[in-house]
């Protein structure tokens, strides 16, 4: 049995604290992508695309794609209300009518996001830095 299946702590937890840092994609610092990108392989085992080496102010292209479904179809679409785990989270930009940002649930009811403005957190999808800025939720067909 590996550390990982033994551990009392819920996977996302590892995760909390994280800096945020513009184009990071290791556990030294991620921006939102890189974080999303940084669970999926070390979680689940899968190798998302990078989108190149971009800064988090161009990853409005990425959560357009993402919201898209594009990549082949990767990305499928989620119901409101029946998102679960390691399915993403896309968001609106802060004051913005765009989507521009993305997260990782943690359930049905929390996810897992990096912003400049404060390092990787859990927050309910309630939260009020987050509630208004919800566009969707895609699952990633190998989920």
């Amino acid at each position: 049995m590996s550390a990982r299946e033994t551990s009392p702590l819920h996977w996302s937890a590892r995760y909390v604290g994280l800096p945020w840092l513009d184009g990071g994609r290791t556990v030294e610092g991620v921006d939102c992508w890189g974080l999303v990108r940084l669970v999926f392989k070390l979680e689940r085992g899968l190798d998302l695309p990078d989108y190149g080496e971009i800064p988090a102010h161009k990853l409005i292209s990425v959560a357009r794609a993402v919201t898209a479904g594009k990549e082949g179809e990767d990305w499928q679409p989620v119901v409101k209300g029946l998102q679960r785990a390691f399915d993403v989270c896309v968001m609106r930009l802060p004051q913005g009518r765009s989507t521009g940002h993305v997260g990782v649930m943690v359930d049905a009811t929390r996810v897992l996001h990096v912003e400049a403005a404060c390092d990787a957190a859990i927050v309910p999808l309630s939260h009020f830095t987050i509630r208004e800025r919800v566009a969707c939720f895609r699952r990633h067909r190998a989920m």
